[in-house]
């Protein structure tokens, strides 16, 4: 059997970057004595993490009509995406059983290094990777080819490699460009385009389930 590889996203795949943010966005509008029905708004602003940050802050400001700088909203988002993160239990225990079998395991994450080091030392999944990848390390972004060349720079050759996680874009058709297996995590949402992902689960747990059956 061939060795295997797994590119793994960090935000919403890994860790549950959307609970972060709204148990974040919460609080901010509380302190701000903000309507509770506020916090759809700002859920749409964010995309899930993925709108330029500038135009999140920016929609923030005219929605909510703070006065607030915005780096200072983003400086307090990002502190309390961290303080808030966390992930599934069984997250830790599948990459550990991953990597029993032998597997190279590779964060390749969008993202500040600062902010995505954070996560990681909050939820103590460093040690469990074998290679952090970042956008901002990097230079590049998913779903930029190039990201995945370099993730895979220098490790074992021939391995079967996959990328896991759950933005149709940046992460599977990236990954599918790059010619790699690739495996979605949908949170339930319908798939966009004609074609399929190698696998598909609702959960990140249930995606390395799948993974791992597949090894046995």
């Amino acid at each position: 059997m061939r060795p295997l590889r797994v590119l793994l996203d960090l935000d919403d795949t890994l860790v549950d970057r959307q609970r972060a943010f709204e148990d974040w966005a919460r609080s901010f509008l509380d302190e701000l004595g903000a309507a509770p029905d506020d916090l759809d708004r700002m859920v749409e602003a964010d995309r899930r993490g993925t709108r330029p940050r500038d135009e999140f802050a920016a929609e923030i400001i005219r929605h909510l009509r703070s006065g607030m700088p915005a780096q200072e909203i983003l400086e307090r988002q990002g502190r309390g995406v961290v303080e808030h993160i966390a992930c599934c239990p069984v997250i830790p225990a599948a990459l550990r059983e991953l990597r029993g079998i032998g597997a190279e395991l590779v964060l390749v994450t969008n993202g500040t290094v600062a902010q995505q080091t954070a996560k990681l030392e909050r939820t103590a999944l460093g040690p469990l990777l074998d290679r952090v990848v970042t956008s901002e390390q990097a230079g590049v972004k998913k779903p930029d080819p190039r990201i995945f060349a370099l993730a895979v720079d220098g490790m074992a050759q021939g391995a079967e490699t996959w990328m896991i996680g759950d933005h149709p874009t940046a992460d599977i058709e990236g990954g599918r460009a790059a010619g790699l297996s690739t495996g979605w995590v949908s949170h339930e949402r319908p798939w966009p385009h004609p074609w399929e992902p190698t696998l598909t689960a609702s959960t990140p747990a249930g995606l390395l389930g799948m993974l791992l059956a597949r090894r046995r």
